[in-house]
């Protein structure tokens, strides 16, 4: 299921602050899977977007090892929200599932909201 809203390529490249490594240069990345790779003092961060299927894959590594690991899927919407209390990567899933939006904030340090409903 491909994600309704994605963000344009500026504004990822703004929000991770690194050029990513896209899968093939010649396909609009809507329909690519798209590497984006941010250096911590002692973290990095993996953050791969397959937006035609409606994926996220994250992963932050610190010290050689995986500490987080999440495939998220049967994304609807993916967005970048400013705003006064700083930049946050927003992921919205298809309302048949039971997930809360996921957030991921990268400054001042990496933080990760998520959750499901318990109805």
């Amino acid at each position: 299921m491909a994600t309704k809203v994605f963000p344009d390529d500026y504004e990822l490249i703004s929000f991770f602050e690194v050029e990513p490594e896209v899968l093939d240069a010649e396909i609009p990345w809507f329909y690519n899977t798209v590497t984006f790779q941010k250096q911590y003092a002692d973290e990095l961060l993996y953050c791969t977007f397959s937006p035609s299927y409606g994926d996220i894959d994250l992963t932050l590594v610190r010290g050689q090892k995986a500490k987080i690991t999440l495939n998220l899927h049967n994304i609807d919407s993916i967005e970048v929200l400013k705003g006064p209390n700083g930049e946050h990567l927003k992921a919205t899933f298809h309302p048949d599932t039971s997930l809360n939006d996921f957030l991921l904030t990268l400054k001042p340090e990496v933080s990760i909201i998520w959750g499901m409903s318990l109805e």
